[in-house]
Parts: structure tokens; sequence; C-alpha cells
């Protein structure tokens, strides 16, 4: 995964957003509900890169479209013309064998289709040595194998085919990280993939919803409403959140009958802690409709041995691509609502439904817009502003506003403006 972009550019936003921090943090496999989960990870973040990409190359509306589109890469190179031809290759497979019963073949009857096998040219299936096997099993099971994940993608009306291995083995078939699909709720034997991307991607609104940006701003096994709040406070609403005392104990009790948010009410919202956690948690609990992978929910899993209402096993005649692994845990219903301030406008400030709407309302704020332009200076300067840079800081906003949301005027301005030309000497 490459981007032709100027690093720097791509570079401010991978830092002033954060995502990428999301391969730091530890997540298990059999609660993400698949393997890879490694590979999964990178292709989003490169998947989150293209999509910053894709909207700097617009350079209209730079700062509202990053924290308002709807629009996603989700398991897909950049090349549509590409995806399709690999989308197209698959429902050519499917149809010539559907009508078939190709789940008794033997083969005899693999070699009636071998000028077809020679074209398409399947994963491990060779018609001119069917003799062949490996360790995932003989020439006519990895045929199967393959089969029933080519019938899963489209046998239910699908209008295209997902490109992901035709069957889990050592190494990939077309390209790595298919996995990437269940942080999106997409099931890979239900989705109706999209060749030509960025697509809509339904309940998600910008990156603030996107799951690299959620699980960068998680914890290991829970979400975090205090870092997310912290988060958009200090980097979108220009505000500043004190150190923890370090007389406090900053844990959140267990509770196997509460959701996260009912027992973090419970440790912040006394007086004390509440002076700091009123300016976070009524911001991030606003995420609390994603939940640590960045899944979309509407219900919050207890997930404690004695909340668990069935252990989910794999089957030997399972496909673990097919599979959800996940153990299934009695749930409470996500609240999300949260409170939006200091935007310093009226009408965009009050009760916020969840992270959509929040996303939506931060957009539409000037202190927003001046915040990124504040930390783009920062960036690009490689220094603090001052007040003498006051009017640098108003004309890159001026240019942004003039150029119908440039980020390229943004930085033409700040590398034109008096306080990056001229230096002054630093007194003793």
């Amino acid at each position: 995964n490459t981007t032709n972009l100027p690093i720097r550019k791509l570079r401010f936003f991978r830092e002033f957003f954060g995502y990428p921090a999301a391969l730091t943090i530890f997540k298990d496999e059999k609660r993400f509900g698949g393997d890879r989960i490694g590979n999964a990870t990178s292709r989003l973040i490169n998947e989150t890169d293209r999509l910053v990409e894709y909207i700097l190359k617009q350079d209209t509306h730079v700062f509202e479209e990053l924290l308002t589109t709807e629009k996603f890469y989700v398991y897909h190179d950049g090349n549509n013309e590409r995806m399709q031809a690999a989308s197209d290759r698959i429902k050519s497979i499917y149809d010539h064998f559907k009508n078939l019963d190709w789940q008794n073949f033997k083969k005899e009857d693999l070699l009636e289709h071998r000028d077809f096998l020679k074209e398409v040219k399947m994963r491990s299936v060779d018609p001119d040595n069917l003799e062949a096997r490996n360790r995932q099993g003989t020439t006519i099971q990895l045929f199967k194998k393959s089969m029933r994940t080519i019938t899963a993608r489209l046998d239910k009306g699908q209008k295209e085919a997902a490109p992901y291995d035709l069957y889990r083995g050592y190494g990939n078939d077309f390209m790595p990280g298919y996995n990437v699909a269940k942080f999106y709720n997409f099931r890979l034997d239900d989705w109706d993939y999209s060749t030509i991307q960025p697509a809509a991607v339904p309940n998600r609104k910008g990156l603030l919803t996107s799951p690299a940006w959620l699980i960068a701003h998680s914890k290991n096994t829970e979400t975090d409403p205090v870092i997310r709040g912290k988060w958009v406070r200090e980097k979108l609403l220009a505000g500043t959140i004190p150190d923890v005392p370090i007389t406090v104990d900053a844990s959140i009790p267990e509770d196997h009958s509460k959701t996260l948010r009912e027992r973090l009410t419970l440790a912040t919202e006394n007086d004390y802690c509440w002076k700091c956690h009123k300016q976070m948690n009524p911001l991030g609990y606003t995420f609390e409709i994603y939940d640590d992978f960045g899944r979309y929910r509407e219900e919050e899993s207890l997930e404690y041995p004695d909340r668990i209402v069935e252990s989910v096993t794999l089957k030997n005649d399972e496909s673990v691509l097919l599979t959800d692994t996940r153990d299934i845990y009695e749930t409470l219903p996500v609240n999300s609502t949260g409170h939006l301030d200091g935007t310093g406008d009226d009408r965009l400030d009050g009760k916020v439904a969840d992270a959509r709407d929040l996303a939506e309302r931060l957009a539409q704020s000037d202190r927003v817009r001046q915040s990124i332009i504040r930390h783009a200076f920062r960036y690009f300067l490689g220094r603090n502003e001052t007040l003498s840079d006051s009017g640098t800081l108003i004309d890159a906003e001026q240019a942004y506003l003039n150029s119908s949301g440039s980020f390229d005027a943004v930085i033409v301005s700040l590398l034109t403006s008096d306080s990056f030309i001229y230096r002054k000497q630093i007194e003793d």
C-alpha cells in the first residue's frame, strides 16, 4: 500500500488524528471473531491513509470532509478497475458451477472443466495435476473449500464478490487483511461488496467514527470514553485538561450487571472528579455506539464468564473465513447521548444523540476549524504559536475559507507568512 501524496501532508493528519496507534493496542482474536487481526488492523490503517489521501486530492472542504464523510475504503487497494476484475473472476467461477453438483465432484468431474479452470486459475487447482495436494488438503478438497466461500459471496443476491481468499491457508490468494470487513460490521458470507470505493458505509460519519481512530483511542478490552472525550476537547475544541492528580485512583469499578458508562459514571461524577471529567465524559459517551474494535452496536455485551450465553467453537467442517467465533454474552442497551459545549456557537452546543451527531456539529464549528489550523501551524513551522503569530493564523483561516476549504491553500499561507520566513533572534 503506497501513496503518491506528499508525505508531510498525509503525516500531519496521521499525527493529528493519531489513528496509526491502533497497531499498538492489543486485541484478542477470539473477541474479534476471526483470525489474522494483525493483518486486518494494518490494512485498516492503510485504508484510512487512503481515505485521507482521497479527501486531500479533492482539496475541497477538507476539514469538514474528514469529520463527516460517510464513504470509506474497506478491503480495497485503491484501483477500482482491478477490484472489479477480481470480483468478475469470482462471479465467473460461481456462474460456471452454481447449477452443478460440485459438492460431490470427483477428479474426473473436475477434468470436464479443464479449459475453464486453466482460464480462471483457481487457487491450488491445477487441472494438469489433480493428484497434487498441500497441507490444507487434496486438489478436489481445496476446490470444494473454495466453492463454499465463493457461493457464500454471491448466493444471497449480492451484486459483486469481495475478493478475499478462496480458502483459509498459508499465504494469501489475493491480498491480506480480509477481516478488515469485521471492523465495519460486514460479514464475509453476506457482504454486498463495492468495487468502486470509497463507498458509503452504514452508521459512519467521519474519521472519528472510523474503526482505526476508535481502536487507537480504546483499551485492550473496553472502550475509553474519557480518552476519546479528552481528544475531542483538546484537539478540536482547543481546550486543556489537567493531568490526573497522583492521589487519585483512576480505575473503574467492576460490576457484572452494569455497562461501562454506568460504571464510569459511578467513578467520575462525584464533586472532586467531575470538575475535570465534565469536559471529557459527555463528549466521550457519544462514541459508545461503537465497541472497542470500532464495530457499530446498539447493545453492549457483558463480557464476564458468569454472563456468557453461548460459547462458540469452530467445528471441523466450518470455514474460519465465514464463521464469527465470538462468544455470545448477555447484553444491555447502549446509551450514547452526550453533551457538546465550547464550540463558541449556541446553535451547535447542547445535547448530542451520538458520535455521528457530534461529528456533524463539530464540522460546522469555527473553533474546530481554527484549532486544526493551529495544529497545522505547529506541525509545518515546527514550533508553538506565539501572540505575534496571530495574524498568520488569521490569514491561514481566511485562505481556507476563500478557497472553498483547500488544505493546500492553508499550507501556502503558512509557508509564505512572516512567521515562517523571518526567524527572530533568541534573546539570552
